[in-house]
């Protein structure tokens, strides 16, 4: 009975050395970002703000002083949540400055506030959330078999096809299958010039507001 009753204490020693070493969870905290005209409240990590890049110290200031204090990435995240944050570096927010709104996000460089680098009227949206069409355009990219589809130098692993949409509808039901089921979107049927891009198994059209 001694050498069980020494060996239980050994062990709730132990437990309450492991518990206390371990590190306590931030606590999350809370943002407003004002998205299409509306102020939504979000949640972050604030010890995963300071480790990114991209939380510059003039975004930082900002947080502090502004109304709309959400760290872009964490805007960037909740408008892409199919996405990890290497897939979304081909993106940035689009700011609209007459309603201090962000309104969308598109292809670009971003600034050290992560919205777009250079003016655009551009905005993307998710056309398809299906692997196999990502994977079709990706394939395509690897094996030139569609003009001027290439993939991105960014580490993202995205590729992107340019041209109007009706080219692109085109291109996408080249390929057959579930890309060729993509040509079809509302989005493509247009004489407008647009984007496609395929990253982290979806695709998204870039294309000019009506």
């Amino acid at each position: 009975m001694r050498r069980l009753t020494l060996s239980l204490f050994a062990l709730t020693a132990a437990l309450t050395a492991t518990l206390t070493a371990a590190p306590a969870l931030a606590e999350p905290v809370f943002c407003t970002a004002r998205i299409n005209d509306r102020d939504v409240v979000m949640a972050y990590d604030p010890a995963e703000a300071r480790q990114d890049d991209s939380f510059t110290r003039r975004q930082a200031l900002a947080a502090r002083v502004g109304r709309h204090d959400c760290p872009s990435y964490v805007v960037l995240r909740s408008l892409t949540p199919e996405l990890t944050d290497e897939e979304r570096q081909p993106f940035c927010l689009r700011h609209d400055k007459a309603s201090d709104s962000v309104i969308g996000y598109d292809l670009g460089a971003r600034d050290s506030l992560g919205q777009c680098r250079a003016a655009s009227r551009s905005v993307c949206r998710r056309v398809n959330q299906t692997t196999a069409a990502a994977n079709a355009l990706t394939g395509a990219a690897a094996r030139r078999s569609v003009q001027g589809l290439q993939a991105l130098p960014d580490g993202s692993g995205a590729v992107i096809l340019n041209g109007t949409g009706s080219a692109i509808s085109g291109a996408l039901a080249s390929l057959g299958g579930a890309a060729a089921a993509v040509a079809a979107s509302p989005v493509l049927l247009t004489g407008a010039a647009v984007s496609v891009v395929a990253v982290g198994g979806t695709l998204y059209a870039c294309r000019e507001e009506d």
